[in-house]
């Protein structure tokens, strides 16, 4: 297939390069190689291709609080030049989308836990600058959503693993190597590890058309037990942890109704919590 792979120098991108790049060819693009999605003539010179990975974002949550004018532009105009590429071509576009979309209508209590891809997109307020990031995304999954052609959206769920930057675990495990042993907030979240991720993907670009797809683990673990897994996988005492309050705006739960990616995909061998986390704590030391 004639793929164009946008943000490959990201986390999940490098990792779904490499699982693609020997079956297929490639073209990538990503704001690390000096090429800026937000300029439409960049966007415009992409070839003439089978399926667009649009995978190129500004993500981290410390971003969303620290620059939330540069994450909403970087997360917006890419993807509006990229549909407006593609909306007249045979090319099927993908979409990567979140599930931080939908965080209030989970957070209120409106929509089930575990939570499938007919909740409700509700952002609770809109001066908040952590949906700096969501708010793109849903604009995205309409724009992709309404083409003509095929397209698909998938929605992530709290993917791991070795290589990723501005996430609490790697986040933690610095903070845990110069002896500073605390978490802000108790949430709950769905970890899934980055090869059982990029299995599903891929799976899903070849196959699936016209459909919005959660990609997670249906396994709800709380951030506490996370940090504490961590701290044993580094030989520290879990019992040093300290919880502190967490941001404005972070959803109490989250995990994926996976009912859909299973019937898509036959997906239902995960990494275990333990294995993904010694894995990546380990690439991290």
């Amino acid at each position: 297939m004639r793929i164009v792979l946008t943000g490959h120098k990201g986390f999940i991108g490098q990792h779904y390069l490499e699982h693609i790049k020997k079956d297929n060819q490639v073209w990538t693009y990503d704001i690390a190689d000096g090429e800026d999605l937000k300029d439409k003539s960049v966007v415009q010179n992409m070839p003439d291709c089978d399926i667009v990975v649009h995978m190129a974002a500004t993500n981290g949550t410390r971003l969303f609080y620290d620059t939330p004018t540069e994450v909403s532009m970087n997360n917006t105009l890419p993807t509006m030049h990229i549909v407006d590429r593609y909306k007249d071509t045979p090319t099927k576009i993908v979409f990567t989308s979140t599930c931080e979309i939908f965080n209030g209508a989970v957070d209120k209590g409106l929509y089930d836990v575990p939570t499938d891809e007919q909740v409700p997109i509700m952002f609770d307020d809109i001066t908040n600058p952590r949906w700096s990031y969501s708010i793109p995304k849903a604009l995205g999954e309409n724009l992709i959503s309404n083409l003509s052609t095929h397209w698909l959206i998938i929605r992530y769920f709290n993917v791991y693993g070795p290589g990723q930057k501005d996430h609490f675990i790697n986040e933690f495990v610095e903070r845990a190597k110069n002896g500073e042993y605390y978490i802000k907030g108790n949430d709950t979240r769905s970890f899934c590890y980055i090869d059982d991720a990029v299995d599903m993907t891929h799976n899903l670009v070849m196959h699936a058309n016209n459909k919005i797809v959660n990609v997670g683990k249906p396994e709800e673990s709380s951030i506490e037990d996370v940090a504490k897994c961590i701290l044993d996988i580094m030989g520290v005492d879990p019992t040093l942890l300290k919880i502190y309050d967490g941001p404005v705006g972070s959803v109490k739960r989250r995990c994926p109704d996976t009912k859909k990616l299973k019937d898509l995909t036959g997906f239902e061998h995960y990494t275990s919590l333990m294995k993904g986390l010694k894995q990546t704590v380990e690439a991290l030391l």
